[in-house]
C-alpha cells in the first residue's frame, strides 16, 4: 500500500484528481488506474501536480495519467495555484504533459474553493475535414491534432443526441491504425452549443463520456473557425457543466484558442492504493 496526498478539483464537471507526490513517469498509469479504481473517489481522471515556488511565481507542471495533454487540468492547476497562494485572482505559466508550450492561465476566485479560470490553448497542429463511416452512411468529421491528443469533431444539428456507440466505433475504426496517445470524439450541435465529449487514453485504456473536456472544447472552436473562416466565441453546454471557448482567425490562419470555465476544489487529501 501507498499513501497518496491528492486533491479533487472539478473544472466544469471533468473530476481529476492531482496526485501531489512525485511520481516516476513509469509508475503514473498504474498508480492513476489504482485510483480510477478506488471506491472513495469518483473521478474521470489523474493529473500528477508538481508546484515550486520561484521568488514571486509558481512553477507548474501536470503529467497526465498517459502522458496525454488536458486543457481542464492545466487550467486546474492553475486555480489550485492560486488557492495555495491565497490569492483571489492571478496569472499562472503552466507545462502540460503532451504539449512543448508553456501555457498562460487566468484565475479569479468567485467564492470559497470556486475559481473562474481560462488558458490559452496550443494551437492546433492541423484542422481537416474527414469522412468517417456511420452506418453505411459517409459522414464528415472535423480532425482537429492538438498535441497530445487528437479529436473528431462531428458538427451538427441534433448532434448531441445521436447514438454515441455508434458513433464511437467508427472513430475507433478510423484510428485503428493509428498510434495517437489519447483521441476524442465530441459530438456538437452548433444550434443549441450542446457538446457530448469523450476520450480515450491509450496507456491506461480507459474509456470516458467526460462531464466536460477542455480539449474537446477547444477543438470545437476550431473546428467552428475553420468551417466558417470567421472568429468565434462560444458557451458549450456539455453533461457536467459549461466552457467557454474562442477561437481567433486572421487571414485565414487560426492565430489563438482559448477556453475557460468554473473550476471547485476540495482541501488536500490521502489515500490509500
Amino acid at each position: 500500500m501507498k499513501t497518496i496526498h491528492y486533491v479533487l478539483a472539478d473544472p466544469s464537471g471533468n473530476t481529476t484528481v492531482f496526485v501531489l507526490d512525485s511520481a516516476a513517469a513509469g509508475e503514473r498509469a498504474v498508480l492513476a488506474a489504482k485510483i480510477l479504481r478506488s471506491d472513495s473517489i469518483e473521478a474521470e481522471q489523474v493529473g500528477f501536480l508538481a508546484i515550486n515556488k520561484i521568488k514571486h511565481d509558481f512553477d507548474l507542471r501536470v503529467d497526465m495519467m498517459g502522458g496525454e495533454f488536458c486543457g481542464n487540468a492545466a487550467r486546474s492547476a492553475a486555480a489550485y495555484a492560486a488557492m495555495v497562494e491565497g490569492a483571489e485572482k492571478g496569472e499562472y505559466m503552466i507545462s502540460c504533459s503532451g504539449c512543448m508550450e508553456i501555457l498562460k492561465a487566468s484565475v479569479h476566485q468567485r467564492a470559497a474553493g470556486v475559481y473562474d479560470a481560462s488558458i490559452e490553448m496550443p494551437l492546433p497542429q492541423s484542422v481537416d475535414a474527414v469522412i468517417i463511416d456511420i452506418d453505411g452512411a459517409p459522414c464528415r468529421f472535423f480532425r482537429v491534432v492538438l498535441p497530445g491528443i487528437v479529436h473528431f469533431v462531428f458538427i451538427g444539428k441534433g448532434a448531441a443526441a445521436v447514438n454515441r456507440n455508434i458513433f464511437w466505433r467508427a472513430v475507433k475504426t478510423y484510428v485503428s491504425d493509428e498510434n495517437y496517445a489519447a483521441y476524442g470524439l465530441i459530438l456538437l450541435d452548433p444550434t443549441i452549443w450542446k457538446m457530448i465529449p469523450a476520450v480515450y487514453v491509450k496507456d491506461t485504456h480507459t474509456l470516458y463520456w467526460e462531464h466536460s473536456c477542455g480539449s474537446g472544447s477547444a477543438a470545437a472552436a476550431a473546428a467552428i473557425a475553420y468551417m466558417g473562416n470567421r472568429n468565434i466565441a462560444v458557451k458549450l453546454q456539455q453533461p457536467g457543466g459549461v466552457i467557454a471557448a474562442a477561437a481567433v482567425v486572421v487571414k485565414g490562419e487560426l492565430q489563438r484558442v482559448m477556453i475557460g470555465g468554473e473550476v471547485k476544489l476540495e482541501t488536500e487529501k490521502i489515500i490509500e492504493v
